[in-house]
């Protein structure tokens, strides 16, 4: 599943390629020092849609719920708007992944849709909508806005900013960064998270390393 850092993109792997990431939370120094890895993965199956399988809460200090996430995302274009704004790129996104706990947490669900598009001149892509999700993946059962910023500097640099309300819930942040595009369709994302509150985690830096084959 392509991200922007949390929250899921208006990006669609292609039919018949295989899309991987790889995403490390962490606060390397003593004080409150953690690790969050989260695992994406996507195949295209054509019809601007594709099947993910998602490994989530493997962390240090254990997060005792490690839970596999397997469902789509598709994204609609929205064709009226797409005739008379063709460089706009205005998209409906939904998705939703079944959780499955592999520490004993039981089976619950994360559903999650937006509204994006691009501004003219700037081309910058916003993006805004909510998602729902069960404690197997966000600690509680919690229902968010989720918003995303993508600023294209130059064709490889791209600025990023993303956020899920909340101060109760894993995912609780507002992370802002950069993503790099290499040759052979790879990506390098690096940013900082500032939590919403206490509740939702601690701040710390973000790394993400993206393939599609």
């Amino acid at each position: 599943m392509q991200t922007v850092f949390n929250v899921p993109s208006a990006d669609v792997t292609e039919e018949k390629h295989i899309f991987l990431q790889q995403e490390a939370q962490f606060r390397p120094y003593n004080n409150g020092a953690f690790f969050t890895g989260t695992t994406y993965s996507g195949y295209g199956i054509g019809h601007n849609t594709e099947v993910d399988v998602n490994l989530f809460n493997v962390s240090a200090p254990s997060s005792n719920n490690i839970t596999l996430g397997t469902g789509f995302k598709s994204v609609i274009p929205i064709p009226k708007l797409r005739e008379k704004y063709p460089n706009r790129e205005y998209k409906f996104t939904v998705g939703s992944n079944v959780l499955t706990s592999l520490e004993g947490q039981g089976v619950g669900n994360w559903t999650y849709s937006h509204l994006s598009g691009r501004v003219p001149v700037t081309n910058t892509r916003l993006t805004a909508g909510v998602s729902y999700g069960t404690k197997q993946l966000f600690g509680t059962d919690s229902t968010a806005f989720i918003g995303a910023i993508e600023q294209p500097v130059t064709k490889k640099v791209t600025l990023l900013t993303d956020w899920f309300s909340g101060n109760e819930h894993f995912a609780g942040f507002m992370i802002s960064g950069f993503s790099y595009s290499f040759k052979n369709n790879k990506t390098l994302y690096a940013g900082y998270q500032i939590p919403n509150s206490s509740k939702a985690g601690r701040s710390g830096f973000v790394i993400q390393f993206a393939k599609v084959f």
